[in-house]
């Protein structure tokens, strides 16, 4: 051996997939020779040979017979390895240790057959052989590459007790024998170590439990003093979510060993929570990395990680679980009983994944795994059965079908509100949740919910804390006009929203009066309405079905109709918590009943109810006059052009136009709606000025609206009219000849007075030189009274109620964080 000193030990442990077929090998190969010296290798069985071994013992105690054909199929698959990997000149000396491997495995499940049972020391005995397989046959890979290895059995060097399937570690004695082993080992030589297995002091094989071969690594890691240990698997790292629940979970570069074991006591795939032992106390990095992906980064574990922010890195679940609950007053005079609890359940080997208690102490409950919940249930009525019979304990009852989730981060006590916004989010995402837990190591926020509910949750959570977005989930009523031009400019706007603001809009309900399409996964605003004009035929109700019972963080419903039944559904959905978006004007303007339960019921739902678009759409006519009466001013009047279309005809004819053409030309420009005389008679301006009215707090009893359509030709065909509107042109002629000044359709609101009609307006007036479609609105107050607030712009548009759709959508969904 050299007498120079010994060189840094860098561990790389390689799973199953990494190993998988003989190419995997070589690239394994490749990945170890360009680290530095000294490499040590720990392999796992070949993908999917621990399962296969598995099968052949369940097959063999049924007597199927079957697990001859897998022990066959397992040889012929390491015969083929054997041939691809190992050099030539090795080929019948390994041949022959791994038939006789085969034959021992054979001999043992024989022994299964024979009892029609296999205890746990048997099955260790016959699962190490997918390990003891693929060494030896890893080894001389390297071998062939030119580079010295050795296969080494872990039974020679882990020393555990006999607790067989998940044997406890005798680190003293395991540091000894490696430590010794290895000394033996040229520094340029590469140990190619078993995964997964060790043995007892009497040389029984034992295997080392769920993520065996990471902890094989991490205690060599240990025992060695390594510089780095590596787990090479076939993701990129520890991800902030499970992605099969959250598509867009992403590898977390850095964690310390705590928030390791958090998650991986939680339920994180990649790490166990015994993986972390052997290295921290010696503060040894851990890094995992994609075998796949080896360019990737990956998930560096260290005592010491770059310090952030305080929050939560990453969510993670234990799915199946039930609650166990003690409950009674005479808890709080029973000093040990929380005690004896939990020693009993340590005793029968049923393990606790979070506890609360109630401060009062009247009650104490726990969550275990669903499998163990009959067990907890029989261990503590035994337990306590003196504490059950004098009443101090009311009853131990379990709740199955629950779930524990977990927010996991370092230094969460420093982070005030992080709690609450955690259990905030869980509540805007209509989850419920049974009990909570902080751990005092201040590394998790825990709770239990139901199980149906933990996707949802997660993907919640994720979408908060680890992704620092907010979400919100909209559904379309109404795809005309406003609804077409307000998806076009989702689909343009929505990465802009997300990248540069946070603000993630996932599209998961679209209807119109006669179909309805609904996916809580999320649509496609580009696809929504091939969707919808594919989609069965739906009803309001189902509708409302749908947003009253979806479990959606912040769900709005943007209604782009004129529907007073659609209107007519807002209480229930206010009420269950989802925003409405309108510029339907028939919620404001039925009758104050109704005007009323609506705005109670987003007070009961705590949802915004925002309707801007209702006025001026994107003049900001309503936050304006809103802002007024809340900051304390007086408004004494309010006067305006409220339509783009009455105003256009009335510019027209000051021009020279005749009314009919002032009208034709409207209609051709697409400021009137298809019958002009929904425009000319003033009714929607009527709407307009009640709404206004009623965000003064008035409550008019009537509006005195000027109809501009001719009489006779208010009730005739629609194609009657266009061919009879010239008959009223003399009579507006004479009209206009009369007037000393402008004409424009004005509307004039007071506190004695609501009316809209034709007047004559003075040079000086601020509604004056209006042009073409566009608004104005005056605001005289008591603030404003020397000269009003005026606001002034395009009439409404598609593209600008559109926008401001689009604008009320997001100021909704950040009222609702």
């Amino acid at each position: 051996m050299p007498d120079t000193p010994a060189l840094p030990v860098y561990i790389a442990k390689f799973g199953g997939t990494s190993v998988a077929t003989p190419e995997r090998v070589r690239e394994v190969v490749r990945l170890v020779v360009e680290m530095p010296l000294r490499r040590v290798v720990v392999t796992s069985a070949f993908g999917g040979v621990t399962d296969k071994l598995l099968a052949a013992i369940d097959a063999a105690k049924g007597r199927t017979d079957e697990h001859h054909a897998i022990l066959d199929a397992l040889r012929t698959r390491h015969a083929e390895a054997l041939v691809a990997l190992v050099p030539e000149s090795e080929q019948e000396a390994i041949r022959a240790r791994m038939e006789a491997s085969f034959e021992a495995t054979a001999e043992l499940l024989h022994g299964v057959y024979l009892l029609r049972e296999c205890t746990l020391r048997f099955q260790d005995a016959i699962i190490s052989a997918g390990e003891r397989l693929s060494a030896p046959l890893v080894a001389a890979a390297f071998r062939q590459a030119g580079h010295a290895a050795v296969a080494l059995d872990a039974t020679s060097l882990i020393r555990t007790d006999d607790d067989f399937g998940e044997a406890a570690v005798d680190f003293a004695t395991t540091r000894s024998l490696v430590q010794a082993r290895f000394a033996e080992i040229d520094t340029d030589t590469i140990p190619v170590v078993t995964g997964f297995v060790a043995s007892t002091d009497e040389g029984v094989t034992t295997t080392l439990g769920r993520s065996g071969s990471d902890y094989t690594a991490t205690i060599l890691g240990g025992a060695l003093d390594a510089e780095e240990v590596i787990i090479w698997t076939d993701v990129d790292g520890v991800l902030s979510a499970d992605p099969r629940i959250v598509p867009e979970a992403f590898t977390l570069p850095h964690l310390s060993y705590r928030e390791a074991a958090e998650l991986a006591h939680f339920g994180a795939k990649v790490l166990h929570p015994r993986t972390m032992r052997p290295l921290e106390s010696a503060r040894i990095p851990l890094r995992i990395k994609n075998t796949m992906r080896p360019e990737a980064y990956g998930t560096l574990v260290t005592a010491d990680p770059p310090k952030g922010e305080a929050t939560i890195k990453a969510i993670t679940s234990v799915r199946n679980a039930a609650l166990v609950t003690l409950e009674g007053a005479g808890i709080l005079g029973v000093p040990d009983l929380t005690a004896r609890a939990f020693e009993a359940l340590a005793e029968a080997e049923v393990p606790v994944l979070l506890i609360a208690q109630a401060s009062s102490e009247g009650s104490l409950c726990f969550a275990v795994r669903g499998t163990d919940a009959d067990e907890s249930i029989r261990v503590l009525n035994r337990a306590l059965e003196r504490e059950c019979e004098r009443g101090d304990l009311h009853g131990i009852s379990a709740q199955p079908g629950l779930a524990v989730i977990a927010g996991v981060g370092d230094g969460m006590q420093d982070a005030p509100g992080l709690a609450g916004r955690m259990f905030a989010t869980l509540g805007r995402a209509r989850v419920n949740v049974l009990a909570i837990a902080e751990g005092a190591s201040e590394h998790n926020l825990s709770a239990v919910i139901r199980d149906a509910d933990a996707a949802h949750a997660v993907g919640a959570l994720h979408e908060a804390f680890a992704l620092r977005r907010t979400r919100a989930h909209l559904v379309l009523v109404g795809t005309g006009t406003i609804g077409r031009k307000l998806l076009d400019l989702l689909r343009r706007q929505a990465s802009d929203l997300l990248e540069r603001h946070r603000l993630n809009l996932c599209l998961v309900g679209v209807a119109d009066s006669e179909r309805l399409v609904w996916d809580a996964t999320g649509i496609r605003f580009s696809e929504a309405q091939d969707r919808l004009t594919e989609a069965e035929s739906g009803v309001l109700d189902t509708l409302t079905e749908h947003i009253t019972s979806a479990h959606l963080e912040r769900l709005v419903v943007v209604d782009a109709t004129a529907s007073e039944e659609v209107a007519r559904c807002y209480p229930d959905w206010l009420r269950a918590g989802a925003a409405v978006v309108t510029p339907n004007k028939q919620a404001n303007t039925l009758g104050l009943d109704f005007y009323d339960a609506v705005r109670l019921a987003a007070q009961a739902g705590e949802a915004p109810y925002l309707y801007e678009t209702t006025v001026g759409a994107g003049l900001s006519v309503l936050s304006t006059l809103r802002d007024l009466v809340r900051t304390g001013d007086t408004v004494h009047r309010i006067e305006g052009v409220l339509s783009g279309t009455l105003a256009f005809v009335c510019h027209a004819m000051r021009d020279g136009a005749a009314f009919s053409e002032a009208v034709r030309a409207a209609a051709d420009r697409g400021y009137t709606e298809p019958d002009p005389r929904d425009d000319l008679s003033g009714a929607d301006v009527g709407r307009k000025l009640v709404i206004l009215a009623r965000e003064m707090g008035l409550r008019p009893e009537a509006v005195e609206v000027e109809s501009l359509v001719p009489e006779a030709l208010r009730d005739v065909p629609l194609a009657t009219f266009w061919e009879r509107l010239s008959e009223a042109d003399a009579a507006w002629r004479d009209r206009l000849a009369e007037a000393d000044a402008q004409l424009q359709y004005v509307s004039v609101l007071t506190s004695d007075a609501i009316r809209a009609g034709i007047e004559t307006l003075s040079p000086d007036s601020p509604l004056a030189d209006l042009r073409g479609a566009a608004n104005v609105v005056a605001f005289h107050t008591a603030r404003y009274a020397d000269d009003p607030l005026v606001v002034q712009g395009p009439g409404a548009s598609a593209e600008i109620t559109a926008s401001v759709l689009l604008a009320d959508i997001v100021r909704a969904a950040e009222a609702m964080r």
